[in-house]
C-alpha cells in the first residue's frame, strides 16, 4: 500500500550506487579519524573506538561499518573544487566527523536506540552516563582537531572554527526543537523543515563551507554558492531518510511504516497530519492518540498518505531542492571534476535506498 514512485532523474544520470568520490578520500579520512583518539588510554576512549566501528567491545581491533562519512567527504570534495590542497581541509573534516557522532551518542540516548550498524549502541553496553561523557569527549576532541588547521598556518583557520561552533550549536538547536515536537500532531511542514534545517542541514551545510572556505583561502562568492549547495544536499539528505523510514522497509532491516509505529515525526508524518481532513484527520488524530500504534493502525496511516500522495509530495520537495542546487552548480563555474562528483553525490543522496 503505497504510492512508490519509481526514482526520478532531474537531469542527470540516476545515481544508486555509492559513488567513487565516497571512496577516493575514504582512507586518509579514517587514519585522521583514529589519530584523533591514538595514545588516549582512559577505558572511556575504548568506548569510543567501539562506536566508530575500530573496536569490539573488548578492545579487539575490528573493521565493522563505520557509515559513509558524508560531511568529511564533502567538505574535502568542497575544498577540491576550489583549487585547494584536500590535506589542507582534513582537519575540518575530521572535526565535522566528531561532532556528528557526539550528535549520534546522545541521538542514541534520547530516542532509547538500542542498535546502530547492526550493532548495539553505546549506552546500551556502557550505560547512559558513560555515553554522555564519551559524547562530549568526541566534541571536545573535534576542537582540537579543528585546532590543527591554525597550527598548519591555514589563514582563514579561526574562521573556520568559529563556523563550526555555530553550526553545531545550531545542530543542537535543532534536537531540541525535536523533542519538543514528540507527542505532537500539530506540527506544521514548515516548522518541521525548519528543524531540520538544524538538526541536520547545519553539519552538512557547514561541511561544504568549511572544505571551500579552506580550499579558496577566504570568503569569496564561490564560497557561499557552495554553502548554498550545502544547505540543499542538507535538506534532500534528510527528506530522503524520512521517505525511507516510512517506506524503505527490508532494505533498511525494519518494516514499512517503521517511523508511524515509533510516533516519529517525520517529513511523511508531518505532511499526512497537516492535510488530512474530517473523518481521516479525527482517525489519524486517535490513532497518533494511542500508546502504540498496532499493524493495522499502521496500514490505516500509510492508506491516507497514499491518498494524499505523500510520499510523491516529499520525494518533490527533495527533487526541487536538487533542481536548485545543480542551477547554482553551473553557475559557479567549476572544474569539470569537480561538477561532475557534485553531481554525482547529489543524484544518489536523492535516491538511495540505503
Amino acid at each position: 500500500m503505497s504510492d512508490s514512485p519509481p526514482p526520478q532523474s532531474t537531469g542527470s544520470s540516476v545515481v544508486k550506487e555509492l559513488p567513487p568520490v565516497f571512496t577516493r578520500h575514504e582512507a586518509v579520512v579514517g587514519a585522521a579519524l583514529r589519530a584523533e583518539l591514538d595514545g588516549r588510554t582512559l577505558p572511556i576512549y575504548d568506548s569510543l573506538r567501539y562506536y566508530m566501528g575500530w573496536a569490539d567491545v573488548d578492545g579487539t581491533l575490528t573493521h565493522s561499518p563505520e557509515g559513509k562519512r558524508l560531511r568529511p567527504t564533502l567538505c574535502l570534495l568542497a575544498c577540491e573544487a576550489v583549487g585547494g590542497d584536500p590535506a589542507d581541509a582534513l582537519p575540518a573534516a575530521v572535526a565535522i566527523e566528531l561532532v556528528h557522532n557526539f550528535s549520534l551518542i546522545h541521538d542514541d540516548i534520547e530516542d532509547g536506540d538500542r542498535t546502530r550498524h547492526h550493532r548495539p549502541t553505546l549506552w546500551v553496553v556502557w550505560g547512559e552516563p558513560t555515553a554522555l561523557v564519551a559524547g562530549n569527549n568526541l566534541l571536545a576532541i573535534s576542537d582540537i582537531a579543528t585546532q590543527r588547521l591554525r597550527d598548519a598556518g591555514v589563514s582563514t583557520a579561526i574562521k573556520a572554527g568559529h563556523i563550526l561552533t555555530e553550526r553545531y550549536l545550531s545542530m543542537m538547536e535543532g534536537q531540541y526543537l525535536d523533542i519538543a515536537y514528540e507527542g505532537r500532531t500539530d506540527v506544521t511542514v514548515d516548522e518541521y523543515l525548519m528543524m531540520i534545517e538544524r538538526k541536520t542541514g547545519a553539519l552538512i551545510e557547514g561541511a561544504v563551507e568549511l572544505g571551500a572556505l579552506v580550499g579558496a583561502g577566504g570568503s569569496s562568492e564561490v564560497v557561499e554558492g557552495l554553502r548554498a549547495v550545502g544547505d540543499d544536499i542538507g535538506r534532500i539528505f534528510q527528506i530522503r531518510d524520512d521517505v525511507l523510514g516510512i517506506w524503505g522497509g527490508p532494505a533498511l532491516g525494519k518494516p514499512i511504516g517503521a517511523d508511524i509505529t515509533c510516533k516519529k515525526n517525520s517529513l511523511p508524518v508531518v505532511h499526512v497530519l497537516e492535510h488530512a481532513r474530517g473523518a481521516q484527520r479525527r482517525e489519524l488524530q486517535r490513532i497518533y492518540a494511542r500508546d502504540e500504534i498496532s499493524a493495522i493502525d499502521v496500514e490505516r496511516v500509510l492508506d491516507v498518505m497514499d491518498g494524499l500522495g505523500t510520499q510523491r509530495w516529499c520525494q518533490g520537495q527533495a527533487e526541487t531542492r536538487w533542481n536548485r542546487a545543480r542551477k547554482r552548480l553551473a553557475s559557479l563555474q567549476l572544474s569539470s571534476d569537480a561538477t561532475r562528483e557534485f553531481l554525482e553525490l547529489g543524484e544518489y543522496l536523492l535516491v538511495r535506498e540505503v
